[in-house]
């Protein structure tokens, strides 16, 4: 058997199954390599990469399945091709965080997450698409990649993980990589119709990350499956996997107020449809009353563009501002004019925020809630700066409340269950108990995954 016909079907087998034929001899990780750069250029069109490492990747490819030969098995990510979000800074990759902005002496070094990544054997394939500086969802003025539910209409993918989101979706990766701080790998997800788990800010280190907001800012990745999610989290947190209670024993909080205003009627009827399924499997779903969000708008308003302002340094963003992209400009103007009390007044008043939402959830195991309240727009028609950032503000205001109350999240597709462009459910858990989100989240796409 040739090597081109030892090419694993990724993303269609699960990360265990790839790596049990990749001991077994079935695959070859430089095969399924080879053939997966075959299906990004064949996908350009897409525009999930912005650059693609064909040479770095089939040489780590080819060390892996040598490595497995010689008996030096580094666990389950070995010979797994993954993307990396054009934020996560890999030595001997480019980054420009998405922008035109001259960026090169705010590039970080590689840090503990990618190494960690490397040190487990994956293969990065390249960088993907981010919007600029990951501010916001959707740039008028830069490219933005088609997502792949629907391929004749140019569709807002979401963001600002938006080219990891598509290239998962496209089954061009195993794994992709984004950054979370107010949705960004939760709302593409849900849009694109794949899984997206955002980790507890502080969690995992964000160090060799470009940053937005140190204060919001969290890792997080794309997988069609929770077991491919929960492979990637035990190795690189070395935790052990939390067993996965049955789901007759969860209890479920559904927030009273905010989270299920003004839905698109595909996204009401299909979490509708989620809800009912688990309630019938003998999930106990409860109403929770959750922090009043009137804080929202200052945190990822002015408090988070001065965070970014603090990262780009205010005489760089005030002669930049005419080549940043028009949203990006317009939203990062008032980190100019926070003052310094005013911002630590912020940030004392988010902490109080999230101690009052870990306990108003302390009876229940996770938050239901819908990833987004829209399905995937056209691209055309939000050419206008103003109507740019307000779909970014509609379509994000169910997953900021996550980072501004130190949650973890997850979002888990759900279209399939009405036959509509992809729908996320959004499940929601108090910070650092991110591993019994993840088999929670494992337990409940049992219910509802495809069949």
């Amino acid at each position: 058997m040739n090597e081109q016909r030892r090419a694993a079907p990724l993303p269609d087998l699960s990360l265990a199954d790839y790596g049990a034929g990749l001991r077994n001899r079935t695959f070859s990780a430089e095969a399924t390599v080879h053939r997966l750069l075959e299906r990004i250029r064949d996908d350009a069109a897409l525009d999930a990469y912005t650059y693609v490492d064909a040479d770095g990747a089939l040489a780590s490819a080819r060390a892996a399945d040598e490595n497995l030969l010689a008996r030096n098995d580094t666990g389950p990510l070995l010979g797994v091709p993954i993307a990396l979000k054009d934020l996560y800074a890999s030595t001997g990759l480019p980054m420009t965080a998405g922008s035109r902005v001259d960026i090169a002496d705010r590039i970080p070094v590689e840090g503990g997450l990618v190494r960690a990544l490397k040190r487990a054997g994956v293969v990065i394939l390249g960088k993907t698409r981010t919007t600029e500086f990951a501010f916001g969802t959707f740039n008028p003025s830069h490219p933005t990649p088609r997502n792949p539910c629907d391929r004749a209409v140019h569709r807002m993918p979401g963001g600002s993980s938006s080219g990891s989101a598509v290239a998962m979706a496209a089954g061009l990766c195993a794994i992709a990589f984004g950054t979370d701080t107010g949705g960004s790998v939760r709302q593409p997800a849900a849009l694109c119709g794949i899984a997206g788990f955002k980790a507890t800010a502080g969690r995992l280190s964000m160090d060799g990350v470009f940053p937005l907001s140190p204060t919001f800012d969290s890792p997080g990745w794309f997988a069609p499956r929770i077991a491919d999610i929960a492979a990637v989290w035990q190795v690189l947190t070395g935790e052990q996997a939390v067993h996965a209670r049955p789901l007759d024993t969860l209890v479920v909080g559904r927030p009273s107020a905010h989270f299920f205003d003004g839905l698109d009627h595909d996204v009401a009827s299909t979490v509708d449809i989620a809800q009912r399924r688990l309630a019938a499997a003998g999930v106990r779903i409860v109403p929770v009353t959750l922090p009043p969000l009137g804080d929202l708008d200052m945190a990822f308003g002015a408090f988070l563009s001065a965070e970014l302002v603090a990262t780009l340094g205010r005489e760089r963003v005030i002669a930049a501002l005419p080549q940043m992209d028009p949203v990006v400009a317009t939203r990062i103007a008032p980190g100019l004019e926070l003052a310094a009390d005013a911002y630590l007044t912020l940030r004392a008043r988010f902490v109080e925020l999230a101690r009052d939402a870990h306990d108003a959830i302390s009876s229940v195991d996770v938050l239901l809630t819908p990833t987004c309240p829209r399905t995937a727009l056209p691209v055309a028609g939000h050419e206008d700066p103003t109507v740019a950032a307000a779909w970014s503000r509609e379509t994000l205001r169910f997953t900021r409340p996550g980072n501004l109350f130190g949650f973890c999240g997850v979002s888990l597709p759900i279209g399939h269950l009405t036959g509509t462009l992809p729908v996320g459910l959004q499940l929601l858990a108090r910070g650092g108990e991110d591993a019994a989100l993840i088999a929670a989240a494992g337990r409940i796409e049992s219910q509802l995954a495809r069949p």
